[in-house]
C-alpha cells in the first residue's frame, strides 16, 4: 500500500500536533496549593508581595513615602504573628487586609480554599437591624427575625471586624460586607474568641424581647475533598484524543447566549439586566432589547454586577445626556488616565480601557497645555504619559427617563457609566456608592501560597483633573443591595426623586477664548 506526499505530510503532522499537547501536559504544572506555610515561607511570600506592590501598584506610586513604612510594618506584624504553621487561607486573609492598606478598589485575593467555618445562617441588611434567614430566605425565627448579638459579642462589633478586609469605598457596603461576616471563625480570631463547633445567635423581636438559639457549624468532609482530588487527577491524566474532543466542544462565555432580556414592570416602565459589558458588545439581540426598552417612558437598567471595557452600552445611554451647550476648550473629554511604567508593558496598555494618547488630539501645543493645566504633576520614572478619554459622540434625544441600579460590584466601565449618567437630568442612581474601581490590573502568583494576587496598575481622572480611582460615584437614591427588589417600589422612588436640573451656561465667552488659542 503507497501513500502520497500529502497523506505523510499530513500524518506526521497529526502526530507532532499530539506530541506537544503530550508535552504540554506535563509541562503546566499542577496547582497545588499549599494547605499550610511554614514562617520562612511567609515571610518570602510577603517579601515577593512587597517588590511587586512597589514595582507595579499605581496607588503606591501615589503616596510611596507614606505607603512603603505601612505596608513594611503590617508585614512585620504578620511575621511576628504567625512564627509556627500558617493555614493558607488565613494568610490569604492578612494578605487581604494588607493590600487594602493601599486604599485600591481593584486589590483582590485569588486562589485560595477557605477552610474556616461558616455561620450557618444568611443575614440580610434591613434599615439598622440585620435579619437572620435560613438556606430558602425564610427567618430561622418568625418571632424573633432580628439578630442582636453573635458570641455575646453586638452584630456592630461583627461588622466592624468584617470592615478590615474590605478596600476604604467599600467598607460602608453592606452588600460588600456579607461574604465577610458569614467567615464566622475568621472572625472570631480577629475578635479573641474561641473556636468551637457551634454558635449562639441571639434573637429579637419588635417588642425588644430576645431569645437565644445554638446553631451547629458545617464542618468539612475530608472524604468529600478526597473525590475531588481524585476526580481531579482523573481529569488531568485525560488522554490526547479526549482533550481534543474537549476543544472541539469549547465555546467562549463571550459568544454564549446571555439570559437576561427585556421584562415588564408595570405598562409605562421596563427592566433589563446587564452583567458582562463585553458580551453585551457582542450580543446584537440584547442590544435591540436595549433600544426597544428606550422607547419606553422610564427603562431600569440592573448593573449591580457588571464588568468588563467595552464602550457600547454608554454610547447607547449617551442618549439621554443633555444638550451641551458649554463650548469649553474640551467639551469631548470625559477624562485623563496614565499607568505605572514597566519594562514588560507596551505603550497601548491603556487602549483597552478607550484612551489613546494626547497626541491622537492633534491639538496645537498651547490648547494641550491648557486641557491638562489642572492635571497632577507626576513622577515620570514611575508614571507613563497622560492618555485622554472622548465623550461618545452621540447627539441627546427623546424625554425619556433612566435609572441604574448599581453597587460597589460595579467596576471598569461600569464606572465611567455611573460617573457620566450622575450629571444627566434625564437619569438616576440607585443603590450603593461605587467602588471607584476603574483600572486595568496586574496580577501575579505568590511563590508558596500560590495565591493570586491583583491591583490596579492606572489610575483615571476626570476632566478637571481630579482622581475618580477609588472615590466612587454616589448614588441619587440610596438603596441596599438585597436580592429581592420590589421593581414597583423601586419606580415609586425615581416618581418621587428631586428633580435634576441641566447646566446651562452661555457659549459666548468660551467661544472667544477658543479662537485666540487656535
Amino acid at each position: 500500500m503507497s501513500f502520497s506526499y500529502r497523506s505523510i505530510v499530513m500524518l506526521l503532522s497529526v502526530i507532532i500536533f499530539a506530541s506537544l499537547l503530550k508535552l504540554a501536559f506535563f509541562a503546566v504544572p499542577k496547582d497545588n496549593t499549599a494547605p499550610m506555610l511554614n514562617a520562612q515561607e511567609v515571610r518570602q511570600d510577603l517579601y515577593a508581595l512587597l517588590d511587586q506592590i512597589e514595582q507595579h501598584s499605581a496607588f503606591y506610586a501615589l503616596t510611596p513615602d507614606k505607603a512603603s513604612p505601612q505596608l513594611k510594618y503590617m508585614a512585620s506584624l504578620i511575621v511576628e504573628q504567625y512564627q509556627d504553621m500558617t493555614p493558607n487561607d488565613r494568610f490569604a486573609a492578612e494578605i487581604t487586609k494588607l493590600l487594602n492598606s493601599l486604599k485600591d478598589p481593584g486589590a483582590q485575593v485569588h486562589d485560595f480554599d477557605d477552610q474556616s467555618g461558616d455561620l450557618p445562617l444568611t443575614l440580610r441588611p434591613l434599615n439598622d437591624q440585620w435579619l437572620a434567614l435560613d438556606s430558602s430566605n425564610s427567618p430561622i425565627n418568625n418571632d424573633f427575625p432580628f439578630v442582636t448579638h453573635i458570641d455575646g459579642l453586638p452584630m456592630s462589633k461583627w461588622v466592624a471586624a468584617s470592615q478590615a478586609y474590605l478596600p476604604e469605598p467599600a467598607k460602608q457596603s453592606q452588600e460588600m460586607q456579607l461574604p465577610w461576616l458569614k467567615k464566622l471563625n475568621l472572625l472570631r480570631e480577629d475578635l479573641g474568641l474561641s473556636i468551637k463547633p457551634y454558635v449562639l445567635i441571639t434573637l429579637i423581636n419588635d417588642d425588644l424581647q430576645t431569645q437565644q438559639v445554638t446553631l451547629a457549624l458545617s464542618s468539612h468532609e475530608p472524604q468529600a475533598q478526597l473525590a475531588a482530588s481524585n476526580q481531579e487527577d482523573k481529569t488531568q491524566d485525560m488522554s490526547v484524543f479526549e482533550f481534543i474532543n474537549q476543544l472541539s466542544q469549547f465555546e467562549r462565555t463571550e459568544f454564549q447566549d446571555v439570559p437576561h432580556q427585556l421584562e415588564t414592570v408595570n405598562n409605562t416602565t421596563v427592566k433589563l439586566k446587564i452583567s458582562d459589558l463585553y458580551a453585551f458588545e457582542l450580543n446584537r439581540d440584547l442590544q435591540q432589547e436595549l433600544l426597544k426598552g428606550m422607547t419606553h417612558p422610564l427603562l431600569i437598567i440592573d448593573l449591580r454586577d457588571a464588568s468588563g471595557f467595552s464602550p457600547k452600552l454608554l454610547s447607547l445611554l449617551s442618549r439621554y445626556q443633555d444638550a451641551d451647550l458649554n463650548n469649553t476648550l474640551a467639551p469631548n473629554v470625559m477624562g485623563f488616565a496614565h499607568y505605572r511604567r514597566s519594562p514588560e508593558l507596551r505603550n497601548d496598555y491603556l487602549q483597552p480601557l478607550n484612551f489613546k494618547p494626547l497626541d491622537a488630539l492633534e491639538y496645537s501645543v498651547p490648547r494641550l497645555k491648557s486641557l491638562t493645566r489642572n492635571l497632577p504633576s507626576v513622577d515620570e520614572d514611575k508614571f507613563s504619559p497622560w492618555y485622554i478619554r472622548t465623550k461618545p459622540a452621540v447627539t441627546p434625544e427623546g424625554r425619556n427617563r433612566l435609572a441604574l441600579l448599581v453597587s460597589p460590584k460595579c467596576r471598569q466601565e461600569c464606572e465611567w457609566i455611573a460617573y457620566r449618567t450622575k450629571s444627566w437630568s434625564r437619569a438616576n442612581l440607585i443603590g450603593e456608592k461605587t467602588s471607584g474601581d476603574f483600572a486595568r490590573q496586574y496580577h501575579f502568583k505568590l511563590p508558596n501560597s500560590g495565591l493570586d494576587i491583583r491591583f490596579s496598575s492606572s489610575l483615571t481622572y476626570d476632566a478637571q483633573g481630579k482622581l475618580l480611582s477609588g472615590a466612587g460615584t454616589e448614588p441619587d437614591i440610596w438603596l441596599p443591595q438585597n436580592s429581592d427588589i420590589q421593581w414597583q417600589g423601586l419606580v415609586s422612588l425615581v416618581r418621587s426623586a428631586k428633580p435634576k436640573t441641566q447646566l446651562i451656561q452661555t457659549s459666548q465667552p468660551t467661544k472667544l477664548a477658543q479662537a485666540k488659542l487656535n
